[in-house]
């Protein structure tokens, strides 16, 4: 991924959406350091969704809700993601809810976004003790912690069979500072 790539996901102004996931009332409540551990969060997801837009992967619970939120100022999403990707990233939020094998390959993409973050990041996944949940608090990542959501990527036609699947859980605690995104760490290659 060449530098162009790194500067459009860092210019994104998310400000907005963490004003919007901070308010009581019409968003979720997070405190600032919550938000701004997401929005790192969510930047790497952005990062992996264009380095791998073939694979099956995806953020986790938190990460997806960041995206929601992003995703419901239209015009803004829009906008970001011909910034970013260059067409319209979707998002297919049923995947894990239609049966045991769809919960199966829920399972399974999980896993791929795993690796594709650690070998990527070269940190593991999951880093804190304590999970961004609202509900509880996760130590580990299991099959009992995965919430569902899922993604697609879609050329710039619409409904284009080239669609590339993600997956979510919850993420945890301890998200490093933005600039640590656009670190010179090792990454995965893809093929």
């Amino acid at each position: 991924m060449n530098n162009d790539d790194f500067k459009a996901i860092a210019e994104l102004d998310l400000e907005p959406i963490k004003v919007k996931l901070m308010h009581e009332a019409s968003g979720e409540g997070w405190t600032l350091e919550r938000a701004d551990a997401i929005e790192f969060e969510y930047r790497r997801f952005l990062y992996l969704m264009k380095e791998f837009p073939h694979e099956a992967a995806a953020p986790l619970q938190d990460v997806d809700t960041f995206w929601h939120y992003h995703i419901l100022d239209t015009m803004k999403y829009a906008a970001d993601c011909q910034a970013v990707f260059g067409y319209f990233l979707h998002h297919f939020p049923y995947i894990g809810l239609r049966g045991e094998d769809d919960e199966a390959a829920h399972q399974r993409v999980g896993e791929r976004m795993k690796e594709l973050y650690e070998a990527t990041f070269d940190e593991p996944y999951l880093r804190g003790a304590v999970a961004y949940s609202a509900r509880t608090a996760e130590t580990a990542y299991s099959a009992r912690t995965v919430e569902t959501a899922y993604s697609a990527r879609v050329a710039q036609t619409a409904y284009s069979a080239r669609v590339a699947t993600a997956y979510s859980a919850r993420v945890s605690e301890g998200a490093q500072p933005a600039a640590a995104f656009f670190s010179d760490r090792p990454r995965l290659q893809s093929s």
